[in-house]
C-alpha cells in the first residue's frame, strides 16, 4: 500500500508542478505581451516626438543665413558705435559753443564807437 501512496503522491506533485508551470507560462506570456504593448506605445510616442523635432529643425534658418545675419549685425554695431561717437562730439561742440555765447552775452556792451574798419585788412580808411 505504501507503493500506491508513493505513486499517488508523485502524481499529485506532478499535477501541482504542471499546474504551476502552466500558470507561470501564462504569467510570462502576459508579461511579455504587456511589455511588447508598452514598447509599441513608447515607440509611437518617440516617433511623434522625432517628427515634431524634425519639423522644428526644418523650420530653422540655414547656417549660411545665420552667418549673413551675423555679418550684417557686426556692420550695424560698427555704424552704431560711429554714430554714438559723432553724437558725443557734436554734444561737446554744442556745449563749447554755448559757453562761448554765454561769455559774449556776459561781456560788457560796446560803446558803439567804431575804432577800426568794418573788415580787417580793408583798404578803406576808418570813419
Amino acid at each position: 500500500m505504501a507503493g500506491v501512496w508513493a505513486v499517488a503522491a508523485t502524481a499529485v506533485a506532478l499535477i501541482a508542478l504542471l499546474d504551476t508551470s502552466d500558470s507561470d507560462a501564462k504569467r510570462t506570456a502576459r508579461g511579455a505581451a504587456d511589455r511588447n504593448a508598452s514598447l509599441e506605445r513608447r515607440q509611437q510616442r518617440l516617433g511623434k516626438r522625432l517628427g515634431a523635432l524634425d519639423a522644428r529643425i526644418g523650420g530653422l534658418a540655414p547656417a549660411v543665413d545665420v552667418s549673413n545675419l551675423e555679418a550684417r549685425l557686426g556692420r550695424v554695431e560698427g555704424a552704431a558705435t560711429a554714430a554714438k561717437t559723432a553724437v558725443e562730439q557734436a554734444r561737446d561742440e554744442l556745449t563749447d559753443l554755448g559757453k562761448r555765447v554765454g561769455t559774449l552775452e556776459d561781456a560788457p556792451p560796446s560803446t558803439g564807437v567804431e575804432t577800426g574798419s568794418a573788415e580787417p585788412n580793408s583798404s578803406e580808411p576808418p570813419r
